[in-house]
Protein backbone atom coordinates (compact mmCIF):
# COMPACT_ATOMS: atom_id res chain seq x y z
CA UNK A 1 0.00 0.00 0.00
CA UNK A 2 1.31 3.45 -0.94
CA UNK A 3 2.08 5.56 2.10
CA UNK A 4 0.02 8.66 2.83
CA UNK A 5 -0.25 11.05 5.80
CA UNK A 6 -2.40 10.27 8.82
CA UNK A 7 -5.29 12.73 8.53
CA UNK A 8 -6.71 14.54 11.55
CA UNK A 9 -9.71 16.78 10.88
CA UNK A 10 -9.99 19.60 13.43
CA UNK A 11 -13.08 21.79 13.37
CA UNK A 12 -14.78 24.35 15.59
CA UNK A 13 -18.59 24.41 15.59
CA UNK A 14 -21.70 25.71 17.29
CA UNK A 15 -23.76 23.25 19.34
CA UNK A 16 -25.93 22.68 16.26
CA UNK A 17 -22.94 21.58 14.19
CA UNK A 18 -22.45 24.74 12.14
CA UNK A 19 -18.93 25.86 11.32
CA UNK A 20 -17.59 29.31 12.10
CA UNK A 21 -19.88 31.88 10.52
CA UNK A 22 -18.97 35.42 9.53
CA UNK A 23 -22.08 36.75 11.27
CA UNK A 24 -21.05 35.53 14.72
CA UNK A 25 -17.37 34.72 14.39
CA UNK A 26 -16.09 38.29 14.80
CA UNK A 27 -18.19 39.46 17.73
CA UNK A 28 -16.37 40.44 20.92
CA UNK A 29 -18.35 37.84 22.88
CA UNK A 30 -17.35 35.00 20.56
CA UNK A 31 -13.73 36.00 19.88
CA UNK A 32 -12.35 34.46 23.11
CA UNK A 33 -14.12 31.20 22.25
CA UNK A 34 -12.61 30.96 18.79
CA UNK A 35 -9.09 31.37 20.17
CA UNK A 36 -9.44 27.79 21.41
CA UNK A 37 -8.88 26.54 17.86
CA UNK A 38 -5.25 27.59 17.55
CA UNK A 39 -4.53 26.49 21.12
CA UNK A 40 -5.88 23.00 20.44
CA UNK A 41 -4.04 22.84 17.12
CA UNK A 42 -0.82 23.44 19.03
CA UNK A 43 -1.74 20.89 21.71
CA UNK A 44 -2.36 18.22 19.09
CA UNK A 45 1.19 18.95 17.99
CA UNK A 46 1.05 18.41 14.22
CA UNK A 47 1.73 21.67 12.43
CA UNK A 48 1.22 20.87 8.75
CA UNK A 49 -2.32 21.61 7.56
CA UNK A 50 -4.47 21.61 4.44
CA UNK A 51 -7.39 23.80 3.40
CA UNK A 52 -9.33 24.58 0.23
CA UNK A 53 -9.02 27.65 -1.96
CA UNK A 54 -12.00 29.42 -0.40
CA UNK A 55 -10.61 29.19 3.14
CA UNK A 56 -7.10 30.21 2.05
CA UNK A 57 -8.43 33.14 0.04
CA UNK A 58 -10.65 34.42 2.84
CA UNK A 59 -8.33 33.96 5.80
CA UNK A 60 -4.79 34.17 4.43
CA UNK A 61 -4.23 35.53 0.90
CA UNK A 62 -7.13 38.01 1.28
CA UNK A 63 -8.36 37.76 -2.30
CA UNK A 64 -5.05 38.72 -3.92
CA UNK A 65 -5.13 38.28 -7.69
CA UNK A 66 -2.97 35.62 -9.42
CA UNK A 67 0.41 36.77 -10.69
CA UNK A 68 1.71 35.69 -14.09
CA UNK A 69 5.32 35.79 -15.32
CA UNK A 70 5.97 35.99 -19.04
CA UNK A 71 7.62 32.85 -20.39
CA UNK A 72 8.86 31.99 -23.88
CA UNK A 73 8.84 28.23 -23.39
CA UNK A 74 6.48 25.49 -22.25
CA UNK A 75 6.81 24.30 -18.65
CA UNK A 76 6.60 20.57 -18.13
CA UNK A 77 3.80 19.41 -15.85
CA UNK A 78 6.19 18.08 -13.22
CA UNK A 79 5.87 18.65 -9.49
CA UNK A 80 8.02 21.53 -8.24
CA UNK A 81 9.58 20.91 -4.81
CA UNK A 82 11.12 24.15 -3.54
CA UNK A 83 11.63 22.91 0.03
CA UNK A 84 11.49 19.32 1.22
CA UNK A 85 12.92 19.83 4.69
CA UNK A 86 10.66 22.56 6.12
CA UNK A 87 9.53 22.20 9.72
CA UNK A 88 5.88 22.35 8.60
CA UNK A 89 3.74 23.00 5.54
CA UNK A 90 0.62 24.95 4.62
CA UNK A 91 -1.12 23.02 1.83
CA UNK A 92 -3.98 24.35 -0.30
CA UNK A 93 -6.11 22.78 -3.01
CA UNK A 94 -6.40 25.30 -5.86
CA UNK A 95 -7.33 23.32 -8.95
CA UNK A 96 -7.74 26.30 -11.29
CA UNK A 97 -4.89 28.47 -9.94
CA UNK A 98 -7.04 31.32 -8.62
CA UNK A 99 -4.89 32.27 -5.62
CA UNK A 100 -2.44 35.15 -5.74
CA UNK A 101 0.95 34.57 -4.11
CA UNK A 102 3.84 36.93 -3.39
CA UNK A 103 5.71 34.68 -0.96
CA UNK A 104 6.34 30.99 -0.39
CA UNK A 105 5.96 31.48 3.37
CA UNK A 106 2.65 31.36 5.26
CA UNK A 107 2.82 32.06 8.99
CA UNK A 108 6.35 30.64 9.04
CA UNK A 109 5.35 27.54 7.07
CA UNK A 110 6.33 26.61 3.54
CA UNK A 111 3.39 26.71 1.12
CA UNK A 112 2.48 23.83 -1.18
CA UNK A 113 -0.29 24.52 -3.67
CA UNK A 114 -2.12 21.64 -5.36
CA UNK A 115 -3.02 22.34 -8.98
CA UNK A 116 -4.34 20.57 -12.04
CA UNK A 117 -2.35 20.28 -15.24
CA UNK A 118 -4.70 22.73 -16.98
CA UNK A 119 -3.13 25.81 -15.34
CA UNK A 120 -1.14 28.34 -17.36
CA UNK A 121 2.62 28.17 -17.81
CA UNK A 122 2.91 31.82 -16.76
CA UNK A 123 1.34 31.01 -13.37
CA UNK A 124 3.78 28.16 -12.79
CA UNK A 125 6.70 30.39 -13.79
CA UNK A 126 5.76 32.90 -11.08
CA UNK A 127 5.52 30.17 -8.43
CA UNK A 128 8.96 28.90 -9.40
CA UNK A 129 10.37 32.41 -9.23
CA UNK A 130 9.17 32.98 -5.64
CA UNK A 131 10.09 29.44 -4.55
CA UNK A 132 6.59 28.21 -3.79
CA UNK A 133 6.15 24.44 -4.15
CA UNK A 134 3.40 23.01 -6.31
CA UNK A 135 2.19 19.52 -7.12
CA UNK A 136 -0.32 18.29 -9.66
CA UNK A 137 -3.36 16.39 -8.42
CA UNK A 138 -4.66 15.44 -11.88
CA UNK A 139 -5.22 16.69 -15.41
CA UNK A 140 -8.60 18.43 -14.97
CA UNK A 141 -9.71 17.39 -11.48
CA UNK A 142 -7.85 16.76 -8.24
CA UNK A 143 -7.48 13.19 -7.02
CA UNK A 144 -7.07 13.35 -3.24
CA UNK A 145 -5.37 9.94 -3.04
CA UNK A 146 -2.69 11.10 -5.48
CA UNK A 147 -2.25 14.36 -3.58
CA UNK A 148 -1.73 12.66 -0.22
CA UNK A 149 0.71 10.14 -1.62
CA UNK A 150 2.78 12.96 -3.11
CA UNK A 151 2.76 14.96 0.13
CA UNK A 152 4.38 12.01 1.86
CA UNK A 153 6.76 10.89 -0.88
CA UNK A 154 7.96 14.37 -1.90
CA UNK A 155 7.82 16.28 1.39
CA UNK A 156 7.87 13.59 4.06
CA UNK A 157 4.57 14.71 5.60
CA UNK A 158 3.40 11.94 7.93
CA UNK A 159 0.50 13.68 9.69
CA UNK A 160 -1.72 16.37 8.19
CA UNK A 161 -4.43 18.52 9.78
CA UNK A 162 -7.56 18.95 7.63
CA UNK A 163 -9.10 22.31 8.55
CA UNK A 164 -11.22 23.33 5.62
CA UNK A 165 -14.82 24.15 4.88
CA UNK A 166 -17.65 21.65 4.68
CA UNK A 167 -17.02 20.71 1.04
CA UNK A 168 -13.30 20.06 1.49
CA UNK A 169 -13.84 18.09 4.69
CA UNK A 170 -16.65 16.18 3.01
CA UNK A 171 -14.42 15.31 0.05
CA UNK A 172 -11.81 13.71 2.30
CA UNK A 173 -14.47 11.93 4.35
CA UNK A 174 -16.20 10.62 1.23
CA UNK A 175 -12.91 9.08 0.07
CA UNK A 176 -12.41 7.36 3.43
CA UNK A 177 -9.24 9.34 4.06
CA UNK A 178 -9.91 10.93 7.45
CA UNK A 179 -8.44 8.89 10.31
CA UNK A 180 -9.30 11.04 13.31
CA UNK A 181 -11.81 13.80 14.00
CA UNK A 182 -11.55 16.52 16.66
CA UNK A 183 -14.52 18.82 17.25
CA UNK A 184 -14.50 21.91 19.42
CA UNK A 185 -18.09 22.70 20.40
CA UNK A 186 -18.55 26.35 21.32
CA UNK A 187 -21.33 27.26 23.78
CA UNK A 188 -23.54 28.95 21.18
CA UNK A 189 -26.21 28.04 18.63
CA UNK A 190 -26.33 29.32 15.06
CA UNK A 191 -29.73 28.19 13.80
CA UNK A 192 -29.30 29.35 10.20
CA UNK A 193 -30.27 26.86 7.52
CA UNK A 194 -27.70 28.32 5.11
CA UNK A 195 -24.69 28.04 7.45
CA UNK A 196 -22.34 25.24 6.43
CA UNK A 197 -21.89 22.14 8.54
CA UNK A 198 -18.63 20.29 9.18
CA UNK A 199 -19.01 17.73 6.38
CA UNK A 200 -20.94 18.39 3.19
CA UNK A 201 -21.10 15.68 0.52
CA UNK A 202 -23.27 16.10 -2.60
CA UNK A 203 -25.54 13.14 -3.29
CA UNK A 204 -24.01 12.77 -6.74
CA UNK A 205 -20.76 10.92 -6.09
CA UNK A 206 -21.50 9.96 -2.50
CA UNK A 207 -19.69 6.70 -1.71
CA UNK A 208 -21.09 5.86 1.75
CA UNK A 209 -24.37 6.35 3.57
CA UNK A 210 -22.54 7.35 6.75
CA UNK A 211 -19.14 7.25 8.48
CA UNK A 212 -18.95 5.62 11.89
CA UNK A 213 -16.87 7.23 14.62
CA UNK A 214 -15.56 5.87 17.91
CA UNK A 215 -15.31 8.32 20.80
CA UNK A 216 -11.82 8.46 22.33
CA UNK A 217 -11.90 11.42 24.68
CA UNK A 218 -14.08 14.27 25.98
CA UNK A 219 -12.64 17.38 27.62
CA UNK A 220 -14.05 20.67 28.81
CA UNK A 221 -11.51 23.41 28.17
CA UNK A 222 -11.55 27.14 28.84
CA UNK A 223 -14.61 29.27 28.06
CA UNK A 224 -16.88 26.20 28.40
CA UNK A 225 -15.69 24.79 25.08
CA UNK A 226 -16.06 21.00 24.72
CA UNK A 227 -13.28 19.10 22.92
CA UNK A 228 -14.33 15.77 21.43
CA UNK A 229 -11.85 13.35 19.90
CA UNK A 230 -12.98 10.49 17.67
CA UNK A 231 -11.30 7.78 15.63
CA UNK A 232 -12.94 6.84 12.35
CA UNK A 233 -14.31 3.31 12.71
CA UNK A 234 -15.56 2.66 9.18
CA UNK A 235 -18.30 3.40 6.69
CA UNK A 236 -21.79 2.01 6.12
Amino acid sequence: MTKRPYLICLMMTSVDGKILGEKWGKSKEVQPLTESFEKVHELIGHKSWIVGRTTMEKDFTHYAKPVYKEVDHAINREDFVASKDADSYAVVLDAQAKLGWNSSDMLGQHVITVLTESVQDSYLAHLQQIGLSYIFGGKEDINLHVVLEKLTSLFGIETLMVEGGGRLNGSFLNEGLIDEYHQLILPLADGRIETSSVFEIPEAGRRFNATLLKLQEVKQIEHEVIWLRYKVAGQV
